[in-house]
């Protein structure tokens, strides 16, 4: 008879009792924290949370999801075509990444958490190149890979609701509001900087050439009076373009296909 079961302990059954108590005492805390705009504590929170949490808060964010997924394939097969490379240079990666492509005229992509990845039609529309959309990509990837929505949830909404998701409560209403909220996802300027940050450097490694998102950026601020979705909660797209054309890559830059025809509809 094994000793662990003559003396009647289980080591790994404390350890994990441990791990739990520890878990449900952080999520409380987070509640304290989110009244107190605790950034910096749910920043400390974040890397204890178990992944399944992340893919849970993101499942309900996408099953809320108002606008519909666009009716071409082509659509979506074109941007999980420019996904692959960046896949590839981010790997191992801590999720199975999944891309949408809905009918939304609005310039503008968001990454929910646990790697999904919702680009509007409208990106599509208004991009020249396949560098400017996996510009864009790398950027919302690494948005879903640093864990940024799981970090704000747990600074906004505090323990109680991430208790609810993560132990299988069934408090829809509390569900509905997740969904709400990480749709409607804006992060702050020092994740979004981290995001460019860590989506070029993706890029780099994918040998995907960066100039692409700067141009982007630039064209986008210089066409448009107003700034488009992708713009209006971001750092100042001059400065974020500058620091993006300033990334080398090693080698030659790969070939990507440009969205010539890829629309939402089939018009």
């Amino acid at each position: 008879m094994p000793a662990s079961e003559s003396h009647g302990f289980n080591p790994k059954g404390l350890r994990v009792f441990i791990e739990l108590l520890l878990l449900l005492a952080l999520l409380a805390i987070a509640g304290v924290s989110a009244l107190r705009g605790g950034g910096a504590l749910a920043s400390l929170l974040t890397p204890v949370v178990p992944l399944s949490f992340d893919r849970k808060l993101g499942q309900i964010a996408d099953a809320t999801l108002g606008a519909r997924d666009c009716p071409d394939p082509s659509a979506k097969k074109y941007v999980e075509a420019l996904a692959q490379p960046l896949l590839h240079a981010a790997r191992p990666l801590a999720f199975e990444m999944r891309f949408r492509v809905v009918d939304d005229p609005a310039v503008n992509a968001f990454a929910l958490p646990g790697g999904f990845v919702v680009v509007n039609s409208g990106l599509l529309e208004a991009a020249e190149s396949g560098e400017e959309i996996a510009g864009v990509l790398g950027h919302e990837i690494q948005h879903a890979l640093l864990r940024h929505g799981t970090r704000r949830i747990l600074r906004e909404m505090g323990g109680s609701i991430a208790l609810s998701i993560l132990f299988g409560g069934s408090d829809l209403q509390s569900y509905a509001e997740v969904g709400s909220r990480l749709t409607g996802l804006h992060y702050d300027r020092a994740e979004e900087s981290e995001a460019d940050r860590e989506g070029v450097a993706l890029l780099v490694r994918a040998s995907i050439d960066p100039a692409g998102l700067a141009h982007f950026f630039e064209r986008l601020r210089r066409e448009s009076s107003n700034p488009p979705q992708l713009l209006s909660t971001h750092p100042d797209p001059g400065n974020r373009a500058a620091e993006i054309r300033a990334a080398r890559l090693p080698g030659a830059a790969r070939a990507l296909p440009p969205p010539d025809g890829v629309r939402c509809r089939n018009d």
